[in-house]
């Protein structure tokens, strides 16, 4: 009877174990802050991992996680969970802790060669528009009349200096890098382009 009850007990903590048994550290998981994520060569994302117990709690004074990648040649990882996208494709970008493994998948595409930036309200939408080097981006005025003034920077396109509406203009931009803009009209209306290769 003794060594049925202890089968059934180790039976049952098994199947609690989430993604299997807990191991001695205590550590049941590994949870990743993002399960899917997408980048464009040469764009980066701060992943984090935690260990987690078989309850889904944090496990106290677990080790910091090992990262590594599935396929260098897509994506790369550091060990402080920095992704950088390096070519088309999809990979695992895989965190360790203990014995347990938490995945997230990095898939890394083509930039746009256009993309349209709306204006609901008072703020541009998206606020950070990621176009390919040589693309354009679409700036769509509603009645509200608005304008586009970027940072002095060089490489920024032309101003759309003069207030707009109801109107649809457009600024190519030449030069890689992050491109920050406001409308002057309104306080707060901002907006970012970030060029990439």
């Amino acid at each position: 009877m003794r060594r049925m009850t202890g089968l059934l007990l180790g039976v049952l903590a098994t199947a609690c174990g989430g993604d299997g048994p807990t191991t001695s550290d205590g550590i049941g998981s590994v949870q990743m802050n993002a399960n899917a994520i997408t980048l464009f060569a040469g764009q980066t994302e701060q992943l984090a991992a935690a260990a987690r117990d078989a309850g889904g709690q944090p496990v106290a004074g677990a080790p910091a996680a090992t990262w590594s990648s599935g396929n260098n040649a897509i994506a790369t990882v550091t060990q402080a969970g920095v992704v950088t996208a390096v070519a088309n494709g999809q990979t695992d970008v895989i965190a360790t802790i203990g014995s347990k493994r938490g995945t997230t998948r990095v898939t890394v595409g083509q930039p746009p060669t256009s993309v349209t930036v709306s204006m609901p309200g008072n703020s541009f939408t998206p606020f950070t528009s990621t176009v390919k080097l040589g693309g354009v981006v679409r700036f769509e005025f509603p009645q509200t009349a608005h304008n586009v003034v970027f940072d002095p920077k060089t490489g920024a396109p032309q101003d759309i200096a003069v207030p707009v509406s109801n109107q649809t203009i457009s600024r190519t931009f030449t030069v890689a890098g992050l491109f920050a803009y406001d409308c002057t009209l309104h306080d707060g209306m901002q907006g970012e382009v970030n060029v990439v290769p």
